[in-house]
């Protein structure tokens, strides 16, 4: 039987666990950065909750990382990879004239709150403060628009997409909306019928596609 696929709020929860120990040093300092900042929020978090729960000194985690900044910079890369893996797994299925990309939009816009919408609302925080934040922040919404454009190109390959849109408009426009939702999840915002949402989401998708 196959697997079923995975719903907005199961893609939203939070990451499995996983044995920290089976992890290089770099990535066991981030995944451990993420569940700390997930359960005490940054304000909350000291460089040395995170180093004990990577089984480090704080001074270990400093040869990797130099502050919390970066630290959340990474633990919302590694966050948005698996949320975005999950999408683009149930995209990589849609056919030319399937309407499931509207259906996968509108959960979008439904769906609860997630850990990276939390995440990147306190990196925006941090960023309006801190130069050094802001730049880290920018670095990782640049690694989110090369994510989208791998997208924009296949499905221009398979028909989905307009050839005579331009790309870099285009992932403007897509990483504009995912990061207006994300900012209106994370504030609680009232969320709309999803019927409606898959709705206004399919007449935005036929413009994209291809004219004969």
């Amino acid at each position: 039987m196959d697997a079923p696929t995975p719903t907005m709020n199961q893609v939203f929860a939070a990451p499995p666990p996983i044995d920290l120990s089976e992890l290089d040093t770099h990535d066991r300092i981030v995944r451990a950065a993420l569940e700390v900042f997930v359960e005490k929020g940054y304000g909350g978090t000291r460089v040395q909750d995170i180093a004990e729960r990577a089984g480090l000194t704080a001074g270990a985690l400093y040869v990797h990382f130099p502050n919390r900044s970066k630290l959340l910079a990474e633990a919302i890369v590694l966050e948005g990879d698996r949320i975005l893996a999950s999408i683009i797994g149930q995209l990589s299925e849609v056919e030319p004239g399937d309407d499931r990309v509207s259906e996968i939009m509108a959960d979008q816009a439904v769906g609860d709150s997630s850990i990276i919408d939390r995440l990147l609302l306190e990196a925006f925080a941090l960023a309006a403060r801190d130069p050094e934040a802001l730049e880290q922040l920018r670095s990782t919404l640049d690694r989110f628009d090369d994510m989208i454009q791998a997208q924009v190109r296949l499905g221009r390959e398979r028909g989905l997409v307009s050839a005579d849109l331009d790309d870099e408009t285009l992932v403007t426009f897509l990483s504009s909306w995912i990061l207006g939702l994300i900012v209106r999840r994370g504030v609680d915002r009232p969320r709309p019928d999803r019927g409606a949402m898959s709705q206004m989401s399919l007449r935005i998708l036929q413009a994209l596609e291809p004219r004969d």
